[in-house]
């Protein structure tokens, strides 16, 4: 079982938007990564001038090969500056919707926590 990698990113950002311009940017934006090999899931995060997102990847192989340097320039000349990207190993996720914990370290044993 391979150890998933959270991602976390941060830009500076006019996160003064109204509710209706943030929709508008969100369903433009956010289908893009629906389809993205090995990412599980995106968080979109904004607040007190900066965005970014959290990114749930399957491996570390799958979120390095995303962040390259078309991304980085992109990121660029989209936030006017440079992003801040911080990789992590995930070796459990409790899940408080399912009542579940999964542990991604060899010999553990996971099982559903029903409460």
């Amino acid at each position: 079982m391979q150890i998933p990698t959270v991602v976390i990113v941060m830009f500076p950002a006019n996160t003064d938007q109204s509710t209706a311009e943030l929709r508008a940017l969100l369903e433009s934006a956010g289908p893009d990564y629906i389809n993205i090999p090995g990412l599980l899931r995106k968080y979109f995060l904004g607040g007190d001038g900066v965005a970014g997102g959290v990114y749930e990847w399957a491996d570390r192989a799958s979120a390095e090969a995303f962040y390259d340097t078309d991304w980085y320039a992109a990121m660029r000349k989209h936030a006017g500056a440079e992003p801040e990207v911080r990789f992590y190993d995930s070796p459990a996720i409790a899940d408080g919707v399912n009542h579940e914990l999964t542990i991604f370290l060899p010999g553990a044993t996971n099982a559903s926590q029903a409460n």
